[in-house]
């Protein structure tokens, strides 16, 4: 079956749900209670049918996530000269960039600190041009939406095949 990388992560959600709503059902119909005096309801469970729906669903959800890591480490990012997966670490660090410099870019030119007990507060001086910080959180920024949007394009308009039957 021909997908692309968007699509096979749905259908990895999806899948991921209808495993969650077995086992949630099979909690909940697995065992069953009545007083001796009552008939009881004895509700639909099939241990060998659940056991084999969850095989199914697994596997599909296996092939599903190796195709997707595929995709990931073969696939070049439109625009780009590394693979997906080199751009989603690219995406880290920038993120992680974008952190420090928004940290960076909130203080202040001169605070003022006071130790207990002294009788004069010290000066704490930004040592660092704000306008260089707000120019490479910019520049970091940008490049984060550049490096996101090239992967957008590639995970929904490149196909590749995936064993499953859906």
């Amino acid at each position: 079956m021909k997908m692309n990388s968007d699509t096979a992560s749905k259908l990895i959600k999806n899948l991921q749900s209808e495993i969650d709503m077995l086992l949630r059902a099979e909690k909940r119909d697995c065992t069953y209670s009545h007083s001796p005096s009552e008939t009881p309801i004895v509700p639909e469970y099939s241990f060998a049918d659940t056991q084999k729906r969850l095989e199914e669903l697994r596997g599909n959800m296996a092939a599903l996530r190796h195709a997707v890591n595929r995709f990931n480490i073969e696939t070049k990012v439109p625009g780009f000269d590394i693979t997906v997966d080199e751009a989603l670490g690219h995406m880290s660090r920038l993120n992680e960039d974008k952190r420090r410099l928004s940290s960076l870019a909130s203080i202040p030119e001169i605070t003022r600190s006071r130790e207990y007990g002294s009788k004069e507060p010290d000066l704490v001086h930004r040592n660092f041009s704000n306008e260089e910080v707000q120019a490479a959180y910019k520049e970091t920024c940008d490049q984060l939406m550049r490096i996101q949007q090239a992967i957008n394009v590639a995970n929904l308009t490149i196909e590749f095949d995936v064993d499953v039957t859906l």
